[in-house]
């Protein structure tokens, strides 16, 4: 079913065809990737699953009569409430039991789910992920592929991308877990400014165009992005944006990696309940969610990353990677040689969710509505608390967040009495005011009154080109805090930092 009008409308499926066969993603691969032959004892297991009734003397599989278990119960809020999500943490709404099985009918078996399989993941699980994607994004020829979450996806597309001595784009302000993990395969970071909207797109254009290959090696030919509540800015890319991104990647021939796992916490929808009691909640939400990345890949070069993390629970660890089909080939190469295929007992947990007995897409979906209204509703009360307790005071000030879970605060530094602009920069294009130093003193500040907040220092991209205007070290007086704690930390926390943000500036 599709719900989403393509940004290529002149284009003919045909000449989409067409543009997708002439391309050559092997050009992209790293040398590791090149080099990586498949597993073949992976290989010849993946041949034994055509034929059904094979029978395979080659595995080292235990058998499942001697797997020391043959049921699970999974306990989960009843969908039929009208709001699940405060229904279940009141403990007023009905409770429903799904159950994988090992011997009884199921969505998945867990003779299935407990055995050795592709890094891939179940086919069970990909094809019910699949279905979730073509409802919501209508991806053109597109595979899904599982992960342990969008940390390990996003390690493995480093290496299936990055050689020692590429330079990858990203956000001036992101996720430094991430980009750190890049470091030791020998990639470097080319932060692209912001602003309240997220990526600027005429930066990103800049750096391209100005890109010298002889004094900065080859050009970029990744994008690490997360468009939806940016970590940490907590910015959401405008449609217009977007398009305008993925066009500067389509003329620069960029892979784009879409890190979206709070894709789903989107807040102020205005959701068409005409359309909800018409076509059901998937339908609806699909028409007012942000359109992706992926949704107007015409030329295979989005790997989208989405995970479970933030919409079920971080520890299921699960997730799922969407990509041309010869990424995706390239991906389980890497997967089947090292971490190996997610846990059983997630994907026998996502499959029954999923499934005819469980939730199904549509009740899941009904479930990420209610839980967006919940959020919404914490954002909502962290904001009002903001502005009593905090920006009154005029030494700080904050955006509301689209989506997510993450407030960006501006600390107004220009009102403290310290605060200078006049410092000599010790290295050329280094920082000429004292932000920094600010920032580390009110953060120290905080941290011996109680309250931790992510200092905007953690996720800055050091621009080592020097040709960005201003060194990011004199836009750090910012803090990350999220708004997804309960209402007693919210009030709590904001008070002890608009207590102390007076004390730091008087």
């Amino acid at each position: 079913m599709v719900f989403l009008t393509s940004t290529t409308s002149s284009t003919s499926a045909v000449d989409v065809g067409l543009k997708r066969s002439h391309v050559d993603y092997s050009r992209y691969l790293s040398s590791e990737a090149r080099a990586r032959l498949p597993n073949p004892i992976k290989s010849i297991w993946k041949a034994a699953q055509v034929k059904p009734g094979t029978i395979n003397m080659g595995n080292g599989d235990p058998h499942h009569t001697l797997y020391p278990i043959c049921e699970m119960n999974f306990v989960v809020p009843s969908i039929d409430e009208h709001d699940p999500v405060q229904s279940w943490r009141s403990g007023t709404g009905e409770q429903n039991i799904i159950a994988s099985y090992k011997d009884d009918p199921c969505t998945l078996s867990l003779r299935t789910a407990f055995a050795y399989g592709a890094g891939a993941g179940l086919k069970e699980v990909r094809d019910a992920l699949a279905a979730l994607n073509d409802r919501i994004h209508s991806p053109p020829n597109h595979t899904v592929s599982l992960s342990l979450g969008n940390a390990d996806a996003l390690t493995k597309c480093f290496r299936l991308l990055g050689d020692p001595g590429d330079s990858f784009l990203c956000e001036e302000f992101t996720f430094s877990a991430m980009t750190n993990a890049a470091l030791p395969l020998g990639i470097e970071w080319v932060p692209i400014r912001m602003d309240n909207n997220g990526l600027v797109p005429s930066d990103l254009e800049r750096i391209l165009s100005n890109w010298d290959e002889a004094t900065q090696g080859k050009r970029p030919h990744v994008l690490y992005t997360i468009p939806c509540s940016q970590n940490p800015t907590g910015s959401t890319l405008s449609l217009e944006r977007r398009q305008q991104i993925y066009q500067i990647a389509h003329d620069w021939d960029i892979i784009i990696l879409e890190d979206d796992p709070y894709f789903f916490l989107q807040y102020d929808l205005g959701v068409n309940q005409s359309t909800i009691q018409q076509y059901g909640y998937t339908r609806a939400i699909a028409e007012v969610l942000p359109r992706s990345f992926l949704s107007m890949d015409y030329d295979g070069r989005v790997m989208r990353l989405d995970s479970f993390s933030k919409i079920v629970a971080p520890g299921m660890r699960l997730g799922w990677v969407t990509s041309n089909s010869f990424f995706a080939e390239k991906l389980d190469m890497l997967t089947d040689s090292s971490s190996q295929h997610p846990h059983g007992m997630g994907q026998a947990f996502v499959s029954e969710l999923l499934g005819g007995s469980g939730w199904g897409v549509d009740g899941f979906m009904k479930w990420i509505l209610s839980l967006c209204n919940e959020y919404q509703r914490r954002r909502d009360l962290f904001m009002d608390v903001f502005r009593q307790k905090v920006a009154i005071s005029g030494f700080a000030t904050a955006e509301v967040p689209q989506s997510g879970m993450f407030v960006w605060i501006k600390i107004n530094l220009e009102h403290h009495a310290r605060f200078s602009t006049s410092q000599t920069p010790t290295v050329p294009g280094g920082p000429t005011t004292n932000t920094a130093d600010l920032m580390d003193e009110l953060f120290r500040k905080l941290l011996n009154s109680g309250l931790v907040m992510m200092p905007a220092s953690t996720f800055a991209i050091v621009d080592r080109t020097g040709k960005t205007g201003s060194h990011i070290n004199d836009r750090v007086n910012f803090f990350r805090a999220t708004f997804v704690g309960t209402d007693v930390t919210i009030c709590d926390g904001l008070t002890i930092f608009g207590r102390t943000l007076e004390e730091f500036f008087y």
